[in-house]
């Protein structure tokens, strides 16, 4: 078998994909029995040129390979340009034993060290894998668990939750440790699971525009009793308004939804969902909604009226401004 180095900068917010993608890495290469002897691994301050060097000058112990893993090195930033020079010119001449994972959130793609990664080794992105491949993913764990589900519930689950595969795995851990009679519900995800604080806005302003004002301040009573702040909430309103109002632009200059959700970066059913709400509002209303808020704003600030009832009379006016 012809053998030869690698490297890999491993990119992106997906710790779950990459932690994956890690893992199979190792389970590849390192020998049962002699990993710790051909595996190293370095975080931050800790990553050494030299150190490193030493390491790679060692050869494997029965084993074909060694994997050297580093994270967050700080080499393709700006501070340690030096240590990043120094590592660069080692990657030309790297043993064929050797495999290196780089583990970083970001890279400044101007650096000479991630062009040198891009034209002679390789650079994987690791973003959220998308609704469908979460869908899919939790359809195989209830089969596997024996829970019934129906995809309409999944639906749901996911969205809402934060595209963030941990915490959504988290969560759906809970939701089968807390069932009862094998069924999923959308009760049980209510009350089991902790939507973010962006979420349950998402679904007081849906609320909002739908005119359906017993349900937008129940919403509103169960965060503040979950003890989120009023500010935090009133400042997610305005900015989902601000949304609304884009969408609603965007919309008038003929974008589809596809265009919409790519230029304003949010999920594809998010943008059709907003888009049934800005149908009940003028641009008129919409724009009295963010002075609105605005006003609000000032009035916390001022303290001329408690944070609570505040925020609560600001959802009361839009309320009267649905169509």
């Amino acid at each position: 078998m012809t053998m030869k180095a690698d490297c890999f900068l491993l990119l992106g917010e997906d710790h779950w994909s990459k932690n994956q993608y890690i893992q199979e890495t190792k389970n590849q290469i390192l020998v049962a029995g002699n990993e710790m002897m051909n595996y190293y691994e370095a975080k931050e301050k800790e990553v050494l040129v030299d150190t490193l060097k030493d390491v790679i000058e060692t050869l494997p112990f029965f084993s074909e390979k060694k994997l050297i893993y580093l994270k967050d090195t700080g080499y393709f930033k700006p501070g340690r340009k030096e240590e990043s020079e120094k590592f660069e010119a080692m990657l030309q001449n790297l043993p064929e034993y050797i495999t290196i994972l780089i583990d970083e959130r970001e890279a400044d793609k101007r650096s000479r060290l991630y062009k040198t990664i891009k034209s002679q080794y390789q650079i994987i992105e690791f973003n959220f894998p998308g609704e469908e491949a979460i869908i899919k993913l939790l359809v195989q764990s209830a089969k596997e668990e024996g829970i019934q589900v129906d995809k309409a519930t999944l639906y749901y689950f996911v969205r809402n939750m934060p595209e963030d595969v941990d915490y959504i795995l988290s969560e759906w851990n809970k939701l089968l440790n807390f069932i009862e009679d094998g069924k999923i519900t959308r009760q049980a995800i209510d009350s089991i699971c902790i939507f973010s604080l962006e979420t349950r806005v998402f679904e007081l302003v849906k609320k909002i525009a739908s005119g359906k004002s017993d349900e937008a301040l129940e919403i509103y009573s169960r965060m503040l009793q979950s003890k989120e702040s009023p500010i935090g909430i009133l400042i997610l309103t305005a900015r989902q308004f601000r949304v609304m109002y884009q969408v609603k632009y965007l919309k008038a200059r003929g974008q589809d939804v596809k265009q919409i959700a790519t230029q304003i970066k949010m999920p594809y059913f998010a943008i059709k969902e907003i888009l049934e709400e800005v149908n009940r509002y003028s641009f008129n209303e919409l724009e009295a909604l963010l002075e609105a808020c605005l006003e609000t704003d000032r009035l916390l600030k001022t303290g001329k009226m408690e944070a609570n009832r505040c925020v609560e009379v600001l959802i009361m006016r839009a309320l009267n401004h649905t169509g």
